[in-house]
């Protein structure tokens, strides 16, 4: 069905405050704040009609799944029954409208219950070209909070609980609460005209001159892990995956050592990333405690750094050669990742898969 809201239109409110400042003629930085507030958005898994609220688990327990196709089955389970003719179970019986075909949930489309928050501190710093040298370097300090992944149909994977929308405010999966890019790059002063071999012959200066230096560097935080645990209900619950039990405490195992880190022993005790002691299984019949995402245990950052060595070389005035060297991940670096989080799983807790290895790319072109 459509949403009876779904002509409230969604809308996003932006703002910042900047501050920029010249350091040197070629210099600038710009220190700022920026906030973004997202309401109403449309979030279909939000809203959907014909859940078993939460209550009947508790009180009818394991009898939620016993049948009732008549008047007696249902005195029998104290229930009301719901109409003639009715078949089902007691968890069928027991929704808000157990008349709907196959006792199943009512897909809505266009709810406009989404909701995000977005928070951050720039730091913006731009040296322009002067002597060969150039540096443009970004750092963010942030936080995103959303009730919602995304406004796409079928974007979403649903909340625990659909009469209970408050457990889905979390910081979002992609959040990275801190993020440093730089590039930077050097004409190296070597060559005809330049600082260092200006009376350099033409071979001389074919060979050793016109070169050029250049970095990338990329360093960002991890985002944020959530919690799995067993289905509440079998046959009879209709909201989304239930979520584990989580203690108070540190939730990272204080003991891992990512250097550490042995591919062909998973379960290793050395591959423990998390507390274990901290998380369990929710019992029956009940759902997890834990938040869809937590911003103090986070998965593996990045940590990246590309570098270039080029020369151009200009044969007349219509021809350029160039040759370049391009070494992505110099230092070799790896990155830890699939982080298991479903206590369910036999691997809960353990890192379980690692990638990255450096690459070196030689090219040649010509151009005219």
């Amino acid at each position: 069905m459509i949403d009876p809201a779904y002509g409230q239109t969604p809308y996003v409110q932006t703002w910042n405050l900047n501050i920029q400042r010249e350091i040197t003629s070629k210099l600038i930085v710009d220190i700022g704040y920026i906030g973004t507030k997202g309401t109403r958005l449309k979030a279909s898994e939000l809203n959907r009609l014909n859940q078993l609220p939460y209550e009947a688990m508790a009180r009818f327990g394991a009898s939620l799944n016993n049948p009732v196709t008549s008047e007696q089955d249902a005195i029998r389970n104290g229930i009301r029954y719901p109409f003639a003719g009715f078949r089902g179970t007691v968890a069928s019986a027991l929704r808000p409208y157990p008349q709907v075909q196959g006792n199943q949930t009512v897909n809505v489309w266009g709810s406009p219950l989404g909701f995000s928050t977005y928070h951050a501190l720039q730091i913006t710093f731009d040296q322009q070209l002067s002597h060969g040298f150039n540096l443009y370097g970004n750092y963010v300090w942030s936080k995103n909070l959303a009730n919602v992944e995304s406004s796409l149909i079928d974007g979403n994977s649903g909340p625990l609980d659909y009469y209970n929308l408050r457990l889905e405010k979390a910081v979002t999966s992609w959040d990275r609460p801190q993020m440093f890019k730089l590039y930077s790059s050097y004409q190296l002063p070597m060559g005809r005209g330049k600082r260092l071999g200006s009376g350099w012959n033409r071979w001389l200066d074919a060979a050793a001159g016109g070169w050029a230096l250049s970095a990338i560097l990329n360093y960002y935080s991890g985002t944020p892990l959530g919690f799995g645990g067993s289905f509440p209900l079998s046959g009879g619950w209709n909201g989304a995956l239930n979520r584990a039990n989580i203690a108070p405490g540190e939730m990272k195992n204080a003991a891992f050592d990512k250097s550490k880190f042995e591919f062909s022993n998973i379960p290793s005790a050395v591959n423990t990333y998390l507390n274990k002691a901290l998380f369990s299984d929710p019992p029956p019949l009940t759902l997890g405690t834990s938040a869809p995402r937590y911003a103090q245990t986070r998965g593996f950052g990045t940590i990246s750094e590309d570098f270039g060595l080029q020369k151009a070389h200009f044969i007349k005035e219509k021809y350029r050669f160039q040759i370049r060297a391009e070494m992505l991940n110099l230092f070799n670096r790896h990155n830890l990742g699939g982080i298991q989080t479903s206590v369910t799983n036999p691997n809960f807790g353990q890192v379980t898969s690692v990638s990255g290895n450096r690459q070196i790319q030689l090219s040649a072109r010509i151009d005219f």
